[in-house]
C-alpha cells in the first residue's frame, strides 16, 4: 500500500505542477479503489493539521465552531438522514457544479456558445470553436485553479460573517481547497464518478468522526449511589418527537428540552424561566432519574441537583408582575367523560408535530405540557386532583382555547399577577 501512496502521491503532484485537460491510461476497479485510499490517506494530514490550527483559533475566541452551519445540521436532523445528504447528495450535486466542466467536452458553456454561433453560419461556428480551444488550452491551469479555490470559498459560508471571518478565511477553507484540487485531479485523470466517489469518501470518513464524537461528547452524566441511579446524555434532534414519563421515584425523558425538564422538577412553567444562554436552555436531552431511597417526595429535587451539576447552572427566583392565563374547569360533565381508565401510577406526556397526549395526567401536569411553547403562562386554578387523558391538536393558542372548551369543559381567562421568575444561569 505504501508504494500505491507514494505513486499516487507523484502523480497527484506532477499533474497539479501543470494541470492538463487530458485523461489518464485506463485503470481496473481495484486500482480505482486503492487510489481513492491513497488520496485519502495523503489528504488526511493536512486535514489534521488545519483542525488542530481551527482549534486554536477557538480557543482564542476568533472563531466559534458552535455557529458553523454544518454542526447545526448535524443537530436538527436525524443521523441518517443527515449522513445521506452528506455523503450522497451534496457531494453528487457540487461535483456537478464545481468540477463537471473541467474536462472541455462537458463544459456547457462552451458548447452553447458554439452552438449559438453556428445559427451565423459554419465559418463563425469554426472559429468559435478554436479561439474557445485555445484559450481553454493555454489557460486550462488557471481555470483549474479557480476551480478549487471556488469551491474552497463556497464553504465560508458555512460560518456567520464577519471581518474576522473574512481575514482568516484562508486558513478556515485551506482543507476544502486542498480537497478540491485532490477531487480536480481525479474527475480530469479518471472521470466525473472518481471525483464523485472520493468526495463522498472524504464526507463519509470526516462526517463520521464528527458523528462519533458528537455522540461521545453527548454524555452528560452517568452515575449510581445508594440514594439514586442517573443518566444525562444530550440529544441533537429538535425535530423528533418527546416523551415525559414521570414515577414518584423516577424520571424517563426522552428527547426533552432541558427548559421543559427543568420547569418539571421546578413545579413551574417555562415562561417564568429566563437564562443568559438560550441556546442551552434550548437543548435537548435523554434524561433517567432513579430514587432509591424510601422517600418518593424527594425524587424532584435529587433529580434537580444532578441536571443542575451536569450542565452547569445555577437558579436564582425572583417575584415579578405577570400576565397569566388561568385554567379553569366550566363544564365538569364533559371532563369528566375524560377520567382515565388506566391504573399506572405513571403519567406520561407525548408532544410531536401533530398532537400532544397526555396520558394518566391531572390538570397540573396539562398545564404544564401547555406552556412548551414558552409563549404563555397556563396555570392551574381548578383544585383538581382526578386523573384524565387528554389529546390536542397542536396548532395556535386560539385553536387550543376552543379545543380545551368544546372537547373538555376548561377554559382560560387572563389575568395579571405577581409570579415567581427562576432565573437560570448558565457558567
Amino acid at each position: 500500500m505504501t508504494h500505491t501512496i507514494k505513486a499516487a502521491y507523484t502523480d497527484l503532484i506532477s499533474f497539479l505542477k501543470n494541470p492538463i485537460d487530458q485523461a489518464g491510461e485506463p485503470i481496473s476497479t481495484k486500482q480505482k479503489i486503492k487510489l481513492l485510499l491513497s488520496l485519502l490517506a495523503i489528504e488526511i494530514p493536512f486535514i489534521l493539521l488545519f483542525s488542530i490550527l481551527l482549534q486554536g483559533l477557538e480557543s482564542l475566541e476568533l472563531v466559534d465552531n458552535k455557529d458553523h452551519s454544518v454542526l447545526k445540521m448535524m443537530q436538527s436532523m436525524p443521523v441518517a438522514v443527515f449522513f445521506f445528504v452528506a455523503v450522497i447528495i451534496t457531494p453528487f450535486f457540487e461535483e456537478l457544479l464545481f468540477r463537471l466542466y473541467l474536462r472541455y467536452r462537458h463544459n456547457y458553456v462552451f458548447t452553447t456558445i458554439i452552438g449559438l454561433a453556428s445559427l451565423t453560419g459554419s465559418t463563425n461556428r469554426e472559429k468559435t470553436s478554436n479561439s474557445l480551444r485555445s484559450f481553454w488550452t493555454k489557460r486550462y491551469k488557471y481555470i483549474f485553479y479557480f476551480s478549487a479555490l471556488i469551491f474552497g470559498f463556497v464553504h465560508l459560508f458555512n460560518f456567520p460573517f464577519s471581518l474576522t471571518i473574512l481575514l482568516l478565511s484562508p486558513i478556515l477553507v485551506a482543507p476544502q481547497i486542498i480537497l478540491g484540487s485532490i477531487i480536480g485531479y481525479l474527475r480530469v485523470r479518471y472521470g466525473f464518478m472518481m471525483g464523485f466517489f472520493m468526495h463522498a469518501l472524504h464526507n463519509a470518513v470526516f462526517v463520521g468522526l464528527g458523528l462519533l464524537a458528537m455522540s461521545q461528547s453527548a454524555v452528560k452524566g452517568n452515575s449510581k449511589t445508594k440514594e439514586y441511579v442517573v443518566a444525562i446524555r444530550e440529544t441533537f434532534d429538535k425535530h423528533d418527537d418527546s416523551s415525559l414519563k414521570n414515577y414518584p421515584d423516577s424520571l424517563v425523558y426522552e428527547n426533552a428540552s432541558l427548559k421543559a425538564t427543568i420547569a418539571y422538577l421546578l413545579k413551574t412553567n417555562e415562561s417564568l424561566l429566563n437564562t443568559n444562554d438560550a441556546e442551552k436552555l434550548d437543548s435537548r436531552l435523554n434524561f433517567i432519574f432513579k430514587n432509591k431511597t424510601k422517600d418518593s417526595t424527594k425524587t424532584k429535587s435529587m433529580a434537580l441537583e444532578q441536571l443542575m451539576k451536569s450542565h452547569d447552572f445555577t437558579i436564582a427566583k425572583k417575584i415579578l408582575p405577570t400576565t397569566v392565563w388561568h385554567l379553569e374547569v366550566v363544564n365538569p360533565a364533559l371532563l369528566t367523560k375524560h377520567k382515565s381508565k388506566g391504573n399506572s401510577k405513571a403519567n406520561e406526556v407525548i408532544t410531536t408535530k401533530e398532537k400532544l397526549t397526555l396520558k394518566n395526567c391531572g390538570i397540573k401536569q396539562l398545564s404544564f405540557a401547555l406552556n412548551q411553547d414558552g409563549k404563555h403562562l397556563i396555570i392551574d386554578q381548578t383544585n383538581e386532583t382526578a386523573i384524565y387523558d387528554f389529546t390536542l391538536s397542536v396548532g395556535n393558542f386560539e385553536t387550543m382555547k376552543e379545543q380545551l372548551q368544546s372537547k373538555y369543559g376548561i377554559t382560560l381567562k387572563k389575568r395579571t399577577t405577581n409570579y415567581e421568575h427562576s432565573q437560570i444561569k448558565f457558567k
